[in-house]
């Protein structure tokens, strides 16, 4: 039944109904346009699958209906529909695959279903005299069961136990608030005159999977939209399915331009010479140097390298599919290359509610006096000042140069000591420290880490340095901080705030 993808299309895995069997889809299936593949799905127990053992508990057939996706997913994206009760193991795949660190569906559609959280006292129905007829009426009234099947009594009694074994399924499920949101859209189509959604249907889907949800309206279909209004369904399945492609092909646009951002960013396209350094004294490009950041470039408006970009991207990204909650800021910030990454990779997703803020003295490194820490005395990074040091004014025309001057970016001219504790910051998503010393660090993380929301990030450039790995682990343990540390690059490090 399972029509073959080829170039252009985009496979549909469906999940039927409880009782049901992939013969529940063959009408959409008729109807769907040629850019749509269906791979319609059945549990153990029912249809191809009859000889198999069914599964003992919805934990089972959520794995089962999984591994099958895995068996059978293109390379080059699918979507997942699940009507009613399908819909409810569907969601659950998601969240399965999300949890094994697996790629999701562009689409997640579900039909015909409430929200998760309203499952959780689903019966498995009465075993008792009359029982089996009043669910045999209950499945034609919901269109689940034609009526010269249900007259029959020996495929009654057959999809009659179907269903009863799929009610027992739900009996025993019960919905577990996520880590965070879905990280693919989600889709509702409902019938306006199905018995099983309400008002309320919208909502706790959108409770449930942390997202904003899309809502397509049948008018006058019933609970079983898949076999009372084929035509229908298939044509607006194949509409969000094209909207799934063209989201697809957004994102694709998106890693382009973030990728082309970091390598001119860092001058990999170019190639300028680096600024030879007690550290680096080489004055030819070198690509490793570059790459891992162990240079001085006399032209590149960072020095951080990829793998240090590559990071802060994967940070960025993380809290804006979790929607964790937060400004970005950089203290440390040089000619402005990393900020101005920070405030790319918000134009790439269409963020306009979130602030960058630069933090720096714009003068170069502070002439460590007595009374400072040893460490910082005996590092004198103030001797490199002459290239340090780069004007506030040379960084917003850095901004300019990129398109990236508005404001959504925030500058805080100034010691860390003078700025940061008294600095305008409400909440942030991601810290970034960059002040090589142990002062600067402990400032930024003090006045600063009090603001990160649970789920954001801390990134430490220079935790190679002595006494910024030092001032970092004396702040986490004043503090009782554990959270995991993790290397970058071999100079970097980050971690991520779980409490």
């Amino acid at each position: 039944m399972a029509r073959s993808s080829g170039a252009g299309t985009q496979t549909l895995f469906c999940v039927p109904h409880a009782g049901g069997t992939a013969g529940v889809f063959r009408g959409v299936h008729a109807h769907l346009k040629d850019t749509v593949a269906p791979h319609p799905l059945e549990l153990p127990g029912r249809g191809a699958r009859a000889a198999e053992q069914p599964c003992a508990d919805f934990r089972a057939a959520v794995h089962d209906i999984a591994a099958r996706i895995r068996e059978a997913a293109p390379p080059d994206g699918w979507a997942l529909f699940g009507h009613s009760m399908g819909g409810l193991l569907a969601y659950e795949v998601v969240r399965n695959r999300r949890a094994l660190g697996l790629t999701a569906p562009s689409r997640l559609v579900i039909s015909g279903c409430a929200g998760p959280g309203r499952h959780a006292a689903a019966a498995a129905g009465d075993d008792g005299p009359g029982a089996g007829a009043d669910l045999v009426e209950r499945l034609v009234e919901l269109g689940g069961l034609p009526r010269e099947i249900a007259d029959d009594p020996d495929a009654g009694a057959y999809f009659t136990g179907l269903v009863r074994a799929d009610g027992r399924l739900l009996a025993g499920y019960r919905h577990e608030a996520g880590a965070g949101p879905l990280d693919c859209p989600l889709v509702l189509l409902l019938g306006s005159e199905d018995p099983l959604t309400d008002g309320r249907t919208p909502a706790d889907w959108e409770e449930a999977a942390g997202r904003p949800v899309r809502v397509r309206h049948l008018e006058g279909a019933g609970h079983s939209l898949v076999t009372e209004r084929p035509a229908e369904t298939a044509r607006l399945l194949t509409e969000e399915l094209s909207r799934g492609r063209t989201a697809m092909a957004t994102d694709a646009n998106r890693d382009r331009y973030l990728d082309l951002m970091k390598k001119v960013l860092t001058n990999v396209v170019y190639e300028d010479a680096p600024l030879p350094s007690e550290w680096s004294p080489d004055a030819a490009y070198d690509p490793i140097s570059r790459s891992t950041g162990l240079d001085w470039p006399s032209k590149a408006h960072t020095m951080v390298g990829m793998r240090r970009l590559d990071n802060v991207q994967f940070c960025v990204e993380q809290v804006l599919r979790e929607a964790v909650p937060g400004d970005f800021i950089e203290t440390g910030v040089w000619r402005g290359g990393t900020s101005i990454f920070l405030r790319a990779a918000l134009q790439a997703w269409g963020v306009t509610d979130r602030t960058v803020w630069a933090a720096d003295s714009f003068r170069g490194m502070p002439d460590v006096t007595d009374g400072a820490h040893p460490g910082d005395a005996a590092l004198g990074t103030h001797r490199f000042n002459d290239v340090m040091g780069v004007p506030l004014d040379t960084v917003r025309r850095n901004f300019r140069t990129y398109g990236l001057l508005d404001d959504q970016v925030r500058f805080l001219e100034g010691w860390f000591k003078d700025t940061l504790p008294s600095a305008p910051v409400r909440e942030l998503a991601l810290i970034r420290l960059d002040g090589d010393l142990y002062e600067s660090t402990e400032v930024a993380l003090e006045s600063l880490y009090p603001k990160l929301s649970v789920g954001g990030f801390v990134i430490v450039d220079d935790y190679i340095i002595d006494v910024c790995r030092e001032a970092v682990h004396d702040f986490r343990g004043r503090h009782g901080i554990t959270d995991a540390i993790h290397d970058i690059d071999g100079v970097g490090a980050y971690w991520r705030r779980t409490r």
